[in-house]
């Protein structure tokens, strides 16, 4: 009896151990923190640092709006430390809305003084300043869930913040080095507004003003005519919208005006590149894709020189667009 006794009390000190083990390999080290989009889990990511596990939802090569989430991953926004979103969504209505953790959202970054011209959620991210301020919240819900390490999470902001002032000095001198201040572009909606506003380009349209709010033939008609009186040098579509009604109207406005189009990402081709290598990459692209349409019979100030400056430009653009899948390939596998 004794020994039976014995073994017993072993027996249950193994599943206890088991299951104390079990528990914190589920769980993980530090706080699960998942984000809607990369560019939330970015800067999570940069703040959070070895403290955090950073999930995020929507892929990058995916359109939010077309985003239906799994019942797993539902599950997994009740249940993680710190759930992150833009706040406007069309996909959260889905989620539960009894949380475990804590949740940073749309009233949380109004809250914070974020710039949101037109209610543009797209300056959110886009706009370096509101990244700062992004960061700022991020930090200061980190170190309340986790006071210990709340030091650390303060200082990652500090680096974070040098570098978004570095960025905007960079943005300023990309800007003058290749003139584009002023330069009139078309926009397939409105995502891209927050970058030509850091550029100061002079959008003479957006072709679709909203979700579902396609334009009629004769505003189609009016666009066309505005872009090619006015000297349009590009048309910015989102890369996730090429084969939707965004890309299909800028294809007949740039079909029938020889205005050409550029496809850009609204999020990062690879979820673990940094906020900055994001922005430089977009912002590389798009001004690029100006270049370019200085050379295809946009505007007067088309040259040999600025030809050669499009091509320098788009190569580069080539040589980084295949690093980053290829870098995205790798941690995939």
């Amino acid at each position: 009896m004794r020994w039976a006794t014995l073994l017993l009390l072993i027996v249950a000190l193994i599943l206890i151990s088991s299951a104390t083990l079990l528990g914190a390999f589920c769980k993980g080290d530090g706080l699960t923190v998942v984000a809607t989009i990369a560019p939330l889990g970015s800067i999570a990511r940069e703040i959070g640092g070895e403290k955090v596990r950073v999930i995020v939802l929507v892929p990058s090569n995916s359109d939010p709006h077309q985003y239906a989430p799994k019942p797993a991953e539902a599950e997994l926004v009740r249940t993680c430390d710190l759930f992150i979103c833009i706040g406007k969504e069309p996909f959260l209505g889905q989620f539960p809305e009894e949380r475990l953790g804590s949740t940073i959202g749309w009233t949380d970054w109004i809250n914070a003084g974020v710039y949101i011209p037109r209610e543009n959620p797209h300056y959110l991210w886009m706009y370096p300043e509101n990244a700062k301020i992004v960061a700022r919240v991020i930090a200061n819900k980190l170190s309340s869930l986790d006071p210990e390490n709340s030091g650390y999470y303060l200082k990652n902001l500090e680096v974070f913040e040098e570098e978004i002032n570095s960025l905007e000095e960079w943005i300023k001198k990309l800007r003058k080095q290749n003139d584009v201040e002023g330069e009139k572009v078309l926009l397939g909606g409105a995502h891209f507004e927050p970058i030509s506003e850091i550029l100061r380009l002079n959008v003479l349209g957006v072709i679709i003003k909203g979700e579902g709010k396609l334009p009629s033939p004769s505003e189609v008609i009016e666009i066309e005519r505005a872009a090619v009186e006015g000297g349009v040098k590009v048309i910015i579509v989102l890369a996730t919208q090429r084969e939707g009604d965004e890309g299909r109207i800028a294809e007949q406005i740039s079909r029938e005006t020889g205005i050409p189009i550029i496809f850009v990402h609204g999020v990062a081709i690879d979820e673990q590149d940094t906020y900055v290598e994001f922005m430089k990459y977009t912002i590389s692209q798009i001004v690029a894709g100006i270049q370019a349409g200085r050379t295809a019979g946009g505007g007067e100030s088309g040259s040999v020189g600025s030809f050669w400056t499009a091509i320098v430009v788009l190569a580069l653009l080539v040589i980084f667009q295949s690093l980053l899948l290829a870098r995205c390939f790798r941690w995939r596998s």
